[in-house]
């Protein structure tokens, strides 16, 4: 047994979380999708919020969304880069895909808005999905 003073005396008092807190990352968290597959009071399937408030979905299956760091530090970015970053972009297959499985159907239904800027884009002409 290490006498009293040694620095081994303390690891033996130390809970198990505190012995291995150094072991795990400690950087950016991984990112979560917060899906319900079943809902308490229904039982049915849950829309994540964010992605509804985030993305745009086209009648097509084409989701919208705006450029990465369109609204941080904008102090020190140039009026080109910044009318750059106001653009808004197409997702790609992949994330196409996961956002149709974080929502419900509702929101995939064709909505007839007046005046709608994307009413063009929401079908897609001599293209394959």
């Amino acid at each position: 047994m290490p006498y009293e003073g040694s620095s081994l005396s303390c690891l033996y008092n130390q809970p198990i979380l505190q012995k291995v807190s150094h072991l795990l990352p400690s950087g950016p968290h991984q990112p979560v999708r917060p899906l319900t597959y079943f809902g308490l009071r229904k039982g049915k399937r849950k829309t994540v919020k964010s992605v509804v408030h985030r993305f745009l979905r086209l009648h097509c299956g084409l989701w919208l969304r705006r450029k990465a760091g369109y609204k941080k530090k904008l102090w020190k970015k140039s009026a080109a880069r910044k009318r750059r970053l106001r653009e808004h972009v197409f997702c790609n297959k992949t994330q196409s895909r996961l956002l149709d499985k974080m929502t419900t159907s509702f929101w995939k239904r064709r909505n007839w808005f007046i005046n709608d800027p994307y009413q063009k884009y929401h079908d897609r002409t001599n293209l394959k999905v």
